[in-house]
């Protein structure tokens, strides 16, 4: 565990799910970003629309008419909430995995709790198996 509070969970999806996952982001962020071009373009235009009306400069910068702006300021911040909870929703499905304890082992191969602890402290363990593939025995041995 790095200690990271990041979860990366993507080698879990499918790649489908990374696929259209991605692609979704991607526009969703082209769109937030092209919202963001009435302002862009009024700082380029800031400078030349200083003689003009306050209803001339909303028209220039709203490219068409004044009441287009409200309407961009509406949708940026619509936008910029949906990526918001996008980035959000992976960390809501993702579960952390349950880990086995040795007498959860124990139990399912049926042997005792002291030779899975006895194989897993030494350096080299045979494990022995019955004719249906079942572990019946673990055997440490010395290296």
């Amino acid at each position: 565990m790095t200690g990271s509070l990041i979860i990366d969970a993507r080698d879990r999806l499918r790649w489908h799910q990374r696929f259209w996952s991605d692609a979704s982001t991607f526009l969703m962020w082209g769109a937030w970003l092209k919202l963001w071009y009435p302002v862009i373009r009024s700082f380029a235009w800031g400078a030349h629309l200083g003689a003009l009306s306050r209803a001339a400069q909303l028209t220039l910068l709203s490219g068409g008419r004044a009441g287009d702006l409200p309407r961009y300021a509406v949708a940026l911040a619509g936008t910029s909430g949906t990526l918001l909870l996008w980035s959000r929703l992976p960390g809501l499905r993702v579960s952390q995995p349950r880990v086995a304890t040795v007498s959860d082992c124990a139990r399912h191969f049926e042997i005792a709790e002291d030779e899975i602890l006895a194989g897993r402290g030494s350096a080299v363990c045979v494990v022995h198996h019955d004719e249906q593939g079942r572990i019946v025995r673990v055997e440490p041995r010395a290296s």
